[in-house]
Order: C-alpha cells, then sequence, then structure tokens
C-alpha cells in the first residue's frame, strides 16, 4: 500500500460552513483511514491559500487538494475573491516544491484552463485531476463525497501511477454524473484522459 501524503485545503461559502458541507474534510479523513499522511485548512483568503501551498511544500506533500467554487476562469474563495487559473499556478512557483498531483475539487476543477496556465510556468504539478462541467453536470458536495474516496482509495492501494488514475477515472465518472479527467505533464504539454477524440 502506497502511504499518501495529501494537503487539503478549502474555501467554502458562509452557507456551506454553516451546513457543515465540507467536503476537504472527508477528503481527510479517507486518507487517515488509509494510513496515510494529511492535513486540512480552510483557506477564507488569497493569503491563507499561499500559506497552505506553502505549508504543503514545506512539509513534502505529495498531494495538494483543493476544494473550492469555479468556472472557466479559475477559482473563487470564501471572500468572494476571484482568482484565474493563470494567478493560481502563479501561487505555486514560490514554493520550494511543487506536489505531484494538483487535485482541484470545483466546478470545472477538469477546465484545460489550469493546464494550459501551467504549461506556460517553470514549474507544474505531474498531474493535474478535476471534474469538467456544464449545466448539467455540475460538481456536487454528495458527488464529491462519492468519488473522490475512489480515487484515494486507488492511489493509496495502486501507487501514483498513470494506470492508477485512469484506473480511478473510469471509476468516479461510471458512479456520478459528474465528466472527471486527468491531466499527466509528458514534458511539452499535458495529455488528457480520457482523450476528446
Amino acid at each position: 500500500m502506497t502511504k499518501l501524503k495529501a494537503f487539503v485545503a478549502e474555501s467554502v461559502s458562509p452557507l456551506e460552513f454553516y451546513n457543515r458541507d465540507w467536503e476537504g474534510h472527508i477528503v481527510e479523513e479517507i486518507v487517515r483511514v488509509l494510513n496515510g499522511k494529511t492535513s486540512y485548512r480552510i483557506v477564507l483568503n488569497a493569503e491563507l491559500l499561499r500559506k497552505a501551498i506553502k505549508t504543503a511544500s514545506e512539509n513534502e506533500y505529495n498531494i495538494f487538494h483543493l476544494s473550492c467554487h469555479g468556472d472557466e476562469g479559475g477559482i473563487q474563495l470564501s471572500d468572494k475573491t476571484d482568482i484565474s487559473w493563470d494567478e493560481l499556478a502563479d501561487c505555486f512557483q514560490t514554493a520550494d516544491r511543487i506536489p505531484t498531483a494538483l487535485i482541484l475539487s470545483s466546478c470545472i476543477g477538469g477546465d484545460r484552463g489550469i493546464a494550459r496556465a501551467f504549461k506556460e510556468r517553470k514549474r507544474r504539478p505531474e498531474v493535474i485531476f478535476g471534474a469538467e462541467a456544464d449545466e448539467k453536470h455540475v460538481l456536487t458536495f454528495p458527488g464529491a463525497c462519492i468519488s473522490w474516496p475512489i480515487l484515494y482509495t486507488v492511489l493509496a492501494t495502486r501507487g501514483m501511477t498513470p494506470e492508477a488514475f485512469k484506473d480511478a477515472v473510469k471509476k468516479m465518472n461510471s458512479v456520478t454524473l459528474h465528466r472527471f479527467v486527468y491531466r499527466r505533464w509528458d514534458g511539452q504539454k499535458y495529455r488528457r484522459y480520457p482523450s476528446l477524440g
């Protein structure tokens, strides 16, 4: 069994906080159950997001899981700050160490925009994993709570290999209405799975 090291950062709305819709907390507990190392932080603003990235880097977490709202342009934090995909990629450039995998749990977290932003930077995660969305396939709290345990269980049992990520995508997409995608850096660009054609 692979020992996962996942740093979970979550940016929730006031209503989500009140309702305890904290999907990141569920991810934290799944990683614990799988005997991995994990930390969970609520990041209310850009300063705390940068601090979370720095802390994850200093403690050599190989997965950075970010749960927040998002759209085709980027993400939104609790304080309603919009962060573009370029700005998010820039947040990682000053970290001592880039995580192997960036897991984006947001609507359109699997958007090609984040892959394009990292492609244009000197430093990037090897893997970007998230959901694509349209009006019919928005990433919901229940959907996230069902899907992420599948990903982390596959990674813990099979390692963080391309085959494991592909297997996780297939399984996740078979049990939810969401369309998860996995992108791996090949040295020149991010290759998408499942491919578009």
